[in-house]
């Protein structure tokens, strides 16, 4: 007992408590200004458990060393006492002071530098995505974005109708959030990849470069619904918001469940929603439960379809959606993509077949809903195929101030933009394309357009390689791939990407022509008119023949095709003053009087 009363007057005499309280006060400090700058910079979750840890590393530290000092500090006088000078040695009060402030302090300013140095670590070099180069492009995460992960259908019934209802509620609500300008929304495309994925959603946040996910499940059993839906802070893991919705089956039901979570969704990420912005989600496009059952399996196939039969087949669901409900709006834009894919995307329709159904069904849209994001940029399309620039450019502005997060609206007008040589405005809306996208591949392959018709050749290169990363056999890939090399003056290399693309895609003529094109700027004339034998001459494949003999020297049957092209199809022709592979053409004069005639002066 007499040791310990002589160890506990020993903590007294060296205060030994009052270094305990400063450090304990000046740790809680600490450890709140750690927690404010975790949130702030969106520092990982061990970034306030590290704090902690060393500052209880640094506690026994402190103490131990404060017992010691003051211990040596206390034999000074003795010392002086006995011939030593003491002019130098401070009194007990000061000495106190000194070691007590000294050690409390400079031990957790010690533990905070070294917790700062591991989070200046983190946020300067590791807070990239997880296995995933794209996400490394953005300079950091937007805390107002977010990642809307397909629906599972938790139906009984595992049919068709089922998956189809799921797809229609998670698209609905991704175009709700579109609309939010203030919220970044990763699109359908790539959001759909993690359909039936076990990956953590901290790894799928950082491959899609947002900090938020939504996740959840619907049911549809008998004549009720049955919707949950949690929102998720993808560093945390921790839930910002959850619902569960169950509702008697109904299209007013259906839309104001979707209604309620983009508002819940946009309140959680604290983004500002526009009275404007709030009346469009809040639309109720239908009444009719057929009509929206028609559109959503319509929708489906569409997105999903690679063939002229399976967008044909959407065609028809679509035109049952309107014949259940002439007044549905979202059915008629259906139809008009439907249409454009036929014709610009498979090829197997005429524009002059095409391109007034597509504006019929677009006009009727807007009729219904003036405010139809969706149906101002498919009338924009319409309308520049046309020739019409200046009303086309009128409508993908509307679209964008309507929808300002559709990825799709964004790379339709950065086409637009191509056409009439503004060419900075066109990378960038095809960047912001990307952003909204990021695992699209037919959003990359837009981009990488964009960039060849800007005479970027490194930075198609280097978007070409990003796409056969995400897609090794990805036909697209190698074609902007071939084009660069070819226009770089490396023709071995782009013959033998624009083969590996015909591999890929045997039954496109755009990759055959290409090749074609290739062969003739490498003087390999017989093989370039050999692949120009069985190719079609309708639609962009006369352009791109024209092109192919320009390059061969033989300018007037070039102009041949270019006129046939003009009396045909003239849409076709929007964006030849932008292509290289053309510029065999352009110093004739002929090709001033066609782009005259075309209103591209």
């Amino acid at each position: 007992m007499s040791k310990l009363k002589q160890l506990i007057h020993e903590i007294h005499r060296r205060s030994l408590w009052q270094i305990l309280g400063i450090y304990l006060v000046g740790s809680w400090l600490i450890l709140q200004v750690v927690d404010t700058l975790a949130g702030a910079l969106h520092l990982p979750e061990w970034a306030p458990p590290l704090a902690l840890f060393l500052l209880i590393i640094g506690l026994p530290i402190v103490l131990a060393t404060a017992f010691v000092q003051e211990g040596t500090a206390r034999t000074a006088p003795e010392q002086a006492g006995n011939g030593a000078d003491r002019s130098g040695v401070p009194d007990r009060a000061t000495r106190h002071r000194l070691f007590t402030w000294r050690n409390a302090i400079l031990g957790g300013v010690g533990a905070a530098l070294l917790w700062g140095g591991f989070a200046a670590g983190w946020f300067l070099f590791g807070r990239g995505p997880v296995g995933a180069p794209i996400a490394a492009e953005a300079p950091g995460v937007d805390l107002r974005s977010i990642a809307v992960l397909p629906f599972s259908n938790r139906a009984a019934d595992e049919g068709e109708s089922a998956v189809f209802f799921a797809e229609g509620i998670h698209d609905d609500i991704l175009t709700h959030l579109s609309k939010i300008g203030s919220l970044t929304v990763i699109s359908r495309t790539s959001v759909m990849q993690y359909a039936g994925t076990t990956k953590p959603m901290r790894e799928i946040a950082g491959e899609l470069g947002v900090a938020t996910v939504l996740e959840g499940g619907v049911q549809r059993a008998g004549d009720r619904v049955r919707v949950n839906v949690q929102l998720i802070d993808a560093e945390t893991d921790r839930h910002l918001w959850a619902e569960t919705y169950d509702e008697e089956l109904t299209t007013a039901n259906i839309f104001a469940i979707q209604s309620d979570i983009a508002r819940k969704i946009a309140a959680a990420l604290q983004a500002t929603l526009a009275p404007e912005v709030e009346e469009l989600i809040e639309a109720r496009p239908t009444e009719s439960l057929e009509a929206y059952d028609l559109y959503t399996r319509g929708r489906y196939i569409e997105n999903t379809a690679s063939t002229a039969a399976g967008v044909e087949e959407a065609t028809d669901l679509f035109r049952r959606a309107i014949e259940a409900d002439p007044g549905y709006a979202p059915a008629y834009v259906g139809l008009a993509n439907a249409y454009g894919r036929l014709w610009g995307g498979l090829g197997v329709v005429s524009g002059e077949e095409a391109l007034p159904k597509m504006r019929a069904a677009a006009e009727r849209a807007l009729e219904l809903d003036e405010d139809f994001a969706e149906a101002h940029s498919v009338l924009g399309g319409v309308l520049n195929a046309e020739l019409r620039y200046a009303e086309a450019e009128h409508e993908y502005l509307r679209a964008l101030e309507l929808n300002p997060g559709s990825a799709d609206v964004h790379l339709n007008y950065a086409s637009f933009l191509t056409d009439v040589a503004r060419y900075k405005e066109a990378v960038r809306h095809a960047r912001r394309a990307v952003e909204l996208d990021p695992i699209s591949i037919g959003t990359r392959v837009g981009l990488a357009a964009r960039l060849f018709f800007t005479r970027n050749y490194d930075d198609v290169i280097d978007e070409a390689l990003r796409i056969l990363e995400l897609q090794p056999e990805n036909a697209g890939g190698y074609y902007f791939l071939g084009a660069a090399y070819a226009l770089q003056g490396r023709h071995e290399e782009a013959i033998a990407a624009l083969q590996r693309s015909i591999e890929l895609d045997p039954e496109s003529p755009t990759r055959l022509v290409g090749l074609a094109w290739v062969y003739a700027r490498d003087r390999q004339r017989e093989k370039a008119l050999e692949l120009l034998k069985d190719l079609p001459e309708q639609g962009s494949t006369l352009k791109e023949i024209a092109i192919v003999y320009g390059e061969l020297g033989e300018l007037d049957r070039a102009f041949e095709y270019l006129d046939r092209a003009y009396a045909e199809d003239p849409g076709t022709l929007n964006y030849i003053r932008a292509d290289p592979s053309a510029d065999s053409l352009k110093d004739d004069p002929r090709f001033a009087e066609l782009m005259r005639k075309m209103g591209l002066e």
